[in-house]
C-alpha cells in the first residue's frame, strides 16, 4: 500500500477515533438540558451506562467478525451503526427511545475502536506504532478539552439535538476516505455457523454477568458480588470450550502465552488505576480546595499531554531499555505519585498536582502503550483483530470495575461526605494496585522478554 494511501488511512482513523471520544464526553454538558426535556425525574445516569456497556459487549464480536470478513466491511457497519443510532438519538422524542438509541451507538463504537487499533497494528511497523498510537491518543485529550465547550455552546444557541448531530459529517467523510483509500485484500469467503452464533451468544453472556456484577456491587455488595463471580466461574468455562472448538471466537491460541496474559494484565491494572486519578483528583480540587470544575478539569491537562508525549516515545525507550526494565520504571513512577498524594494535606497548592499530574501521565502513557503493544505484536496476521479487540476489553473492564472499587473505598473511608480521608483511600488503594502490577513484571523471566 502507497505511503498516500496510509496516510489518508491514518486520517480515517483519527478521526474515528476523535468522534468517538467526542460524543463520549459532549453528552455530559447536555445532561441538565436533555434532563429538563423530558423531566428531571429520570434516570439520567442511564444515558452512559448504557452507551459504554453495550460497546463493552459488542467490542469482542466485532472483533472476530473483521479477522473473518475483513476489517473494511465490518469498520464501516461499525460507522453506519454508529452514525444511525447518533442521528436517532438527535431525533429521539422519549428518554427511554433516546437511551435505546445510546445503546446502539455504543454497539457502533465497539465496531469502530478495536478496528481502528488492529488497523494501526496491521498497516504500519512496531517502530512507527507507538508514535502513531500516541497521535491517535491525542484525540481523545483534545476531545475532552474541546467537548465540554462545543457542547455548550451547541445546547445554548440551539438545542441538545445537536450534541448528536455534530458527528454526523465526521462519520460521512470516515466513510468516503475508507471507500476511496483503504484496500483491503479479498478473503475467502467463511459460511456462518449456528455453533460460531452460540459462542457469541455464550461471550457475551459472560460478559453481561460481569458488567452487571459490578455496576450493581456498590447498592447491592452480595448480589452484584455473587453475580461477578458467576461471570468469571462462567468465563472459565467458556474458555474451556473455546480450547475445543474448531474456530473459537477468543484468541485461544494466543491467550496461552504466558507474557500476553501478563501484557493483558498490566493493561487491565493500570488502566484502572488511571481512573482512580482522573476521577478523583478534579473532585479533590472542587472539595478541597474550592476551585470551580473548569479548573479541577483542567489540573489533568497536564497528565494528558505526558501521556501522549509517553505514547509516543514508548517504543524506542523500550528497545533502549528492555521492555521489563521500562514497565518496571514508570509503574514506580505511578506508585510514587500514589504515594505522594496519599500523604497530602487537605490546603495543598494548585501547582503540586500539575506537577504530579504530568508525572502520572508519562508514567501511565508509557507503561499502557507498552505493555498494549507488546501484547499485539504477539497476535498473528489472521487474529490481529481479535486480538485487538480483546486488549481493548481488557481495558474498559479495567477501567469499569476500579471505578467501581475506587467509589466503595471512597465511601468506606470517608467519614463524611468528600472527606480528606476518602482520597485517601482511594490514592492508596490505586498505589497497591500500581504494586501488584509492578510485582508481576519483576515476576517475568528475562528468558521470555
Amino acid at each position: 500500500m502507497s505511503q498516500t494511501k496510509k496516510r489518508w488511512i491514518l486520517i480515517a482513523i483519527y478521526l474515528a477515533t476523535f468522534m468517538t471520544a467526542v460524543e463520549t464526553t459532549i453528552v455530559i454538558t447536555a445532561a441538565n438540558a436533555i434532563a429538563n426535556s423530558f423531566g428531571r425525574e429520570i434516570p439520567i445516569a442511564l444515558l452512559f451506562s448504557s452507551y459504554l456497556f453495550s460497546s463493552a459487549l459488542s467490542t469482542p464480536v466485532f472483533s472476530r467478525l473483521a479477522d473473518q470478513y475483513g476489517k473494511k466491511p465490518i469498520f464501516i457497519i461499525g460507522l453506519l451503526l454508529f452514525m444511525t443510532g447518533t442521528f436517532l438519538c438527535g431525533i429521539s422524542q422519549s428518554f427511554f427511545i433516546l437511551v435505546f438509541f445510546r445503546m446502539v451507538q455504543g454497539i457502533g463504537a465497539g465496531g469502530i475502536v478495536p478496528i481502528t487499533f488492529s488497523l494501526i497494528g496491521n498497516l504500519f511497523d512496531y517502530e512507527s506504532r507507538g508514535r502513531i498510537m500516541g497521535l491517535n491518543n491525542s484525540a481523545w485529550g483534545i476531545a475532552s478539552l474541546a467537548a465540554p465547550l462545543l457542547g455548550g455552546l451547541l445546547v445554548e444557541n440551539f438545542s441538545w439535538h445537536w450534541v448528536f448531530f455534530i458527528n454526523i459529517p465526521v462519520g460521512l467523510i470516515t466513510i468516503l476516505i475508507l471507500l476511496l483509500f483503504y484496500d483491503e485484500e479479498k478473503r475467502p469467503s467463511v459460511s456462518f455457523s449456528y455453533q460460531e452464533l452460540g459462542q457469541y451468544l455464550f461471550l457475551i453472556t459472560v460478559l453481561f454477568l460481569l458488567l452487571v456484577g459490578i455496576q450493581i456491587i456498590p447498592d447491592h455488595f452480595i448480589l452484584g458480588g455473587g453475580v461477578f463471580l458467576f461471570g468469571i466461574l462462567v468465563s472459565f468455562i467458556l474458555l474451556s470450550y473455546e480450547n475445543k472448538v474448531k474456530e473459537p471466537v477468543l484468541p485461544v491460541e494466543t491467550l496461552r502465552s504466558s507474557d500476553f496474559l501478563l501484557f493483558n494484565l498490566v493493561t487491565f491494572l493500570m488502566n484502572g488505576a488511571m481512573m482512580g486519578f482522573q476521577v478523583y483528583l478534579p473532585l479533590w480540587m472542587q472539595t478541597q480546595l474550592s476551585l470551580s470544575p473548569s479548573l479541577g478539569g483542567l489540573a489533568l491537562l497536564p497528565s494528558s499531554i505526558f501521556f501522549i508525549t509517553g505514547s509516543m516515545i514508548a517504543v524506542p525507550l523500550g528497545k533502549h531499555f528492555g521492555t521489563k526494565r521500562l514497565l518496571t520504571f514508570c509503574m514506580g513512577v505511578n506508585g510514587l505519585v500514589f504515594l505522594i498524594l496519599g500523604f497530602l494535606p487537605q490546603m495543598t497548592p494548585y501547582f503540586v498536582f500539575l506537577i504530579l499530574a504530568s508525572f502520572s501521565g508519562f508514567g501511565t502513557g508509557t507503561t499502557v502503550t507498552t505493555s498494549v503493544l507488546s501484547a499485539q505484536a504477539l497476535a498473528t496476521e489472521k487474529n490481529i483483530s481479535t486480538v485487538s479487540g480483546f486488549i481493548t476489553l481488557c481495558r474498559n473492564l479495567g477501567q469499569s470495575f476500579m471505578i467501581t472499587f475506587f467509589g466503595i473505598v471512597f465511601q468506606l473511608f470517608g467519614k463524611s461526605t468528600f472527606s480528606i480521608d476518602g482520597y485517601q483511600g482511594v490514592f492508596f488503594s490505586a498505589l497497591f494496585v500500581v504494586l501488584l502490577s509492578t510485582l508481576m513484571v519483576l515476576l517475568k523471566k528475562d528468558s521470555q522478554e
